[in-house]
């Protein structure tokens, strides 16, 4: 299964929570994770990330993840779910979204409330 890796989950896990440890035992060993580098740049645009400690834990929490750029196609499908959806997002949920329903993949969120509202978006159920 193509997995797509929501910021929440990552963020949780560097502030020290265990959602992601708890992904990791109930998620498939054959699942594929990806990585929107929209994510990326959310990991990167905190306060914390300017400390080189966390900048190393950022790395290596994500650098097996394969990265899913924001292509034009992408960028569009984005821009439809946006002007569709009556209950606004951040940006970047729209392009996490078009990201997994590009490749056919399921996201993995702490923040289900948010993707539920896209039509057709599969979501992981985490425990």
């Amino acid at each position: 299964m193509k997995l797509v890796i929501d910021s929440s989950i990552l963020i949780d896990r560097l502030r020290g929570g265990d959602n992601w440890f708890e992904f990791l035992q109930t998620s498939d060993q054959e699942n594929i994770l990806y990585i929107p580098t929209i994510v990326v740049f959310e990991l990167y645009s905190g306060q914390s990330s300017g400390n080189p400690e966390e900048q190393k834990k950022i790395e290596n929490l994500i650098t097996s993840m394969i990265r899913i750029d924001l292509s034009e196609k992408i960028a569009q499908r984005a821009g439809r779910i946006f002007r569709d959806i009556t209950r606004k997002l951040d940006v970047s949920d729209y392009i996490i979204a078009a990201s997994a329903l590009d490749i056919g993949g399921t996201v993995v969120t702490l923040n289900k409330k948010h993707f539920e509202q896209i039509p057709g978006l599969d979501l992981f159920d985490l425990p």
